[in-house]
């Protein structure tokens, strides 16, 4: 089975906005005329934020509605994630719990960072505490980076600093305690967790080189792990969207080829996910590693069955 766990779609509402000009990639009817050619099995169907950024809980609200629509209209092809900011509130764990419960939505997308706080604020705890107990996964997606400073320009904003938040966010979850305060997360980090594979060496000696390194790399307090960050890292689920097959490599050498997961993220630009999945192709794993990353593991993840007679 061949499962993307990276896509985007708006609501039609939002694929009519001018800016389009009529040709939104993310329309629905866009989206799978891109899933079809790619000969896609089942895509994971998700927006990027849109109602968090807003600020308002109606859009979230009708982004939930909007992915059970859809979900309905594709059985078995599109599954959908509900979209909410885990320092929220209770607006947004009420959605959340509507969403999962009454629509039958498989998971949830929160982004790296909103407004300044990323997920690991203590305002945030409710949010896993809920989304442990309805055991569902949670894709972190990055926010959007200050295009207007330090990434100005060539698109850096983009190729480096959504990465980059994402690396963030993931790195303040695992020092913070909250992988060790809910154990049975399932964290989905998007774009390989922003190059969080390729750092965690320098977590991990920061985390073990405590007192000798006091003086000219800061404290290290409070300690809210007992075990270094790489412990908890590879409790994390990774997809692969960075379009570079050594960090994919980095990433299955360092969490697992049963956490790392097929991503094209794709649309919004539709020609790159035919690219995603021959990049997996060029991994030369073996075939049951190679079905893991394809869609096994993110069938197990979504609590779905591999199809009879799947295309891969």
């Amino acid at each position: 089975m061949l499962i993307d766990w990276h896509a985007h779609v708006i609501p039609p509402e939002a694929a009519a906005a001018p800016v389009w000009r009529g040709n939104c990639p993310m329309a629905i009817d866009r989206f799978m005329e891109a899933h079809r050619a790619a000969n896609i099995d089942v895509s994971v169907v998700t927006e990027t934020g849109r109602g968090i950024k807003s600020g308002s809980i109606a859009l979230v609200q009708q982004w939930s509605d909007y992915a059970a629509r859809l979900q309905a209209d594709y059985p078995g092809i599109l599954y959908g994630f509900a979209s909410v900011d885990p320092c929220g509130g209770k607006p947004h764990l009420q959605e959340l719990e509507r969403a999962i419960t009454q629509l039958g939505l498989k998971g949830v997308l929160i982004l790296s960072s909103h407004n300044d706080r990323y997920p690991d604020e203590d305002d945030a705890m409710p949010f896993w505490e809920m989304v442990q107990a309805l055991d569902i996964p949670v894709m972190i997606h990055p926010s959007v980076a200050d295009g207007e400073g330090n990434f100005k320009g060539y698109r850096l904003a983009n190729s480096i600093g959504r990465p980059f938040d994402t690396a963030l966010a993931i790195a303040r979850l695992i020092v913070r305690g909250v992988l060790e305060r809910y154990p049975d997360l399932k964290i989905v980090g998007a774009h390989l967790g922003g190059g969080i594979c390729e750092v965690i060496g320098r977590m991990d000696y920061a985390y073990e080189l405590r007192d000798p390194a006091h003086d000219f790399m800061g404290p290290y307090t409070p300690v809210h792990i007992p075990h270094p960050p790489s412990h908890y890292l590879k409790k994390l689920y990774l997809d692969t969207v960075s379009y570079h097959s050594p960090a994919i490599r980095c990433a299955i050498d360092t969490i697992g080829v049963d956490r790392v997961l097929l991503g094209s993220d794709a649309p919004p630009l539709a020609t790159l996910k035919p690219r995603a999945i021959a990049l997996i192709d060029e991994l030369n794993l073996a075939p049951d590693d190679k079905a893991k990353v394809l869609g096994r593991t993110a069938a197990a993840l979504l609590k779905i069955a591999p199809a009879a007679g799947s295309r891969r």
